[in-house]
């Protein structure tokens, strides 16, 4: 059985659909599962349990597929031809990829909107999985994602946190997300770490910081001089998601590094800062998530409010 996911969007987006991939994985434990989309993002499931290998789907010739009646690669023809199934979450409001991928002439194709519904109020992780309905797959009481970094993810974490001392609290601190509208001020979070770090003996603050926080990651790395910290930048999210591991409370936004934490440890304690999305779809499913919601925007949330739900944790 071989099977091609097609799935674009960010990380948060493969994350969420890690349980569809799970379903997949189950039913059929000894096929070949691949993804077209995002390389990067993909490492975390690719010979990580879900997938077996990655293909970028930025190439030139890709774009045909969206075209009618279009000369499609062959090369491109063969590929998606050699698959038994192909999954594609792709937005296609004319019907113009399924079609071309049908041309392609694999066993079958199914295809799902990849956007939430605005009403939908449950976690986006049932959402994707309606895909797989029609094979007789479905989510049972965890939507939850899981992770399962490699030997060689977790010999890379340990490498990072060489030299940190044992007993050591690590507090994991990401200050970015998708939007601006989604992130906390990143005065809140210098205070926030000068405060955690000084009331809590042992306490290091772990920075995340991914390609779109160098400001606010520049910003704290700054303010916090002096103050117990390590700055995890641009890891590769397999060895981040090891080393977040090793945390004893994490705190972001509605970001796919959230999503990326809550999949890491089940236990890991997380505290979540929301607006404007809806907590309902976009929170890990699973226990130990703490929502502290804006109202109307991130700014509202006052710095006391998350101080004590880390300290309810620490």
């Amino acid at each position: 059985m071989n099977i091609l996911c097609i799935r674009g969007g960010a990380l948060g987006d493969l994350i969420v659909t890690l349980p569809t991939f799970r379903l997949l994985r189950e039913r059929w434990p000894d096929a070949h599962i691949e993804i077209l989309g995002h390389p990067r993002l993909a490492e975390i499931a690719v010979t990580r349990f879900y997938l077996d290998a990655a293909r970028s789907v930025n190439h030139r010739t890709m774009s045909a597929f969206f075209t009618p009646h279009a000369v499609l690669d062959p090369e491109w023809m063969d590929y998606i031809g050699d698959f038994d199934l192909v999954l594609s979450y792709f937005y296609d409001p004319d019907g113009l990829f399924l079609e071309n991928l049908k041309r392609c002439k694999p066993v079958e194709v199914l295809t799902y909107p990849p956007r939430v519904p605005a009403d939908f109020g449950r976690p986006a992780a049932r959402h994707f999985a309606g895909m797989v309905e029609p094979l007789g797959l479905a989510l049972g009481a965890d939507a939850s994602s899981e992770v399962f970094p490699s030997p060689d993810d977790i010999n890379g974490a340990r490498a990072f946190l060489e030299g940190v001392p044992p007993g050591t609290r690590l507090v994991a601190i990401h200050p970015g997300s998708g939007g601006e509208t989604k992130n906390w001020p990143k005065e809140q979070w210098a205070e926030l770490g000068r405060r955690l770090t000084k009331d809590v003996p042992g306490t290091m603050l772990l920075l995340v910081e991914g390609e779109a926080d160098a400001e606010p990651a520049d910003f704290l790395a700054a303010a916090w001089k002096g103050v117990p910290h390590l700055r995890a930048r641009l890891l590769p999210l397999p060895i981040l998601a090891a080393l977040l591991r090793e945390a004893q409370l994490f705190l972001g936004h509605d970001s796919g590094v959230t999503h990326l934490a809550a999949a890491a440890r089940k236990d890991l304690p997380i505290v979540a800062l929301f607006s404007p999305t809806d907590p309902a779809v976009w929170v890990p499913p699973r226990p130990g998530v703490r929502v502290l919601r804006g109202d109307p925007t991130m700014r509202n949330i006052p710095l006391e409010d998350v101080y004590k739900a880390a300290m309810a944790t620490l």
